[in-house]
Formats: C-alpha cells, structure tokens, sequence
C-alpha cells in the first residue's frame, strides 16, 4: 500500500505511519538540516500515549552510538552466544563501530533501562539513511514493545495512540560543560578585576556568550495516529 505523508511545517519534516498485527512503522525525513541540531549526540526519542495526553512518561529513544570493536563482540555475544575467535580478529580490525541502539523511557520510574530481556517481545528497530538532501529515519516498533511501556491503556490495532517526536537540546555532558566553563569565566573574571579601575563594574567578559548559554535547540511535536485494525498486507 503507497505510504500518506503528513508535514511538520515548522521543522520542515514529512512523516507517515502504518502499522500491521504486530508493529507500528514510522517513517520520518529531515527535508532541512538546520533542524537536526544535535540528534547526532542526542538521538530521537519517539513517546507514547494511548489516552490522548501530551505526556512524556513513556517512550524509547533512538540513538547511533560509537562503540569500540571488544565492546561489539561483547554485545553480540549477549544477544547471539560465543563467537569464534577468526570472527572476533574480524571485528577487531577495526576499532571502532557505528551502531543503532534503542533505550527505553520511563519517566514514572524515573529511570532510563534497556528494554526488558523478554524474549517474547522483540526490540524496536531502526536505520537512518542519506538520500541527496535529505536525512531519512525509518522506525519499526512492535505494539506490545509500546504496551510494555504505555500500560495505563492497552495499545492495539484498532486504537487511537498520541506520539511525540522529541529530539535535539544539550545532553547532560554538554550541560556539565556548560557549567564548568562559566565557572573558569567567572573565576578569570574574579582574578582579573581591578577594585581601583571603574571600568570592572562595566560588564566588559563579564557574562557566558549567549551561544554558550542556551547550546543547540531542542524540538519537539506531537501528532495523533490512528493504528489499522487490520495488517497493512490485507
């Protein structure tokens, strides 16, 4: 079935949902990169709703994350078993691999966690693609991975469900920065002042930049999707 696009004028993305017995798909593309910001270290985080609220209580994120090549071979191991030691050498010729991870969001518990080691329930999944100018995120996350987390009301085919994007913004290792340079600013200024000279009360250095202050953007929007009763294949 040919996929129906809605728009986000104000961030210049398109998006188009559809969904089968078993997972809601998402398809969201960047049309303008300035709107990125800083999804590269921040990743997207997709919530869930299923009672019609803008609440951000339950969600996964999505984010590419460097890992080294031992640290690979150890999540591969956990999820498939031993690898040999020749698939291992492979590995380990490079040092250092790209990959797609996915965290759960649960803001009730107040905690950040993998998903659940149930192997009844798969993982959501996604691949992010360049296509000319555009940046292209497709998404698959199977309906009880959502009702895992959205318990409050069952999400199913059939059923209404609020889902908010919510991506860039300073992570916390940028906001420690953040504070760690406008305490050497300060102390710089603090040494540097001369009680005798008027101009220190001027407020020449004497604040962080704005730039520095308020860091890349964050965005965020929600929309409301209503999940086909039946597969998508019917």
């Amino acid at each position: 079935a040919e996929v129906a696009f809605a728009d986000e004028k104000k961030v210049k993305i398109d998006y188009a949902f559809k969904n089968d017995a078993e997972n809601l798909y998402v398809l969201y593309i960047f049309k303008d990169p300035k709107y990125l910001s800083s999804i590269s270290v921040t990743g997207i985080t997709l919530w869930f709703n299923s009672e019609g609220k803008k609440k951000k209580n339950y969600g996964i994120k999505f984010i590419q994350k460097q890992i080294s090549a031992d640290a690979l071979i150890s999540r591969t191991e956990k999820e498939r078993g031993p690898l040999p030691e020749d698939k291992k050498k492979e590995i380990r010729n490079n040092p250092f691999y790209l990959i797609n991870d996915t965290e759960i969001v649960n803001k009730k518990s107040k905690s950040l966690s993998q998903p659940s080691e149930s192997s009844e329930i798969k993982p959501a999944v996604f691949r992010v693609m360049k296509q000319q100018n555009l940046l292209v995120f497709e998404f698959a996350i199977p309906l009880k991975r959502m009702m895992e987390q959205t318990s409050e009301v069952g999400i199913e085919p059939g059923k209404r469900v609020k889902v908010g994007f919510e991506w860039g913004g300073m992570t916390e290792e940028m906001k420690a920065e953040v504070k760690r340079r406008s305490a050497a600013l300060e102390r710089t200024r603090s040494s540097s002042s001369d009680p005798t000279d008027n101009r220190a009360g001027a407020g020449v250095g004497s604040s962080v930049p704005m730039g520095l202050l308020s860091g890349p953007k964050k965005y965020s929007f929600w929309v409301d999707v209503q999940l086909a009763k039946k597969s998508v294949n019917d």
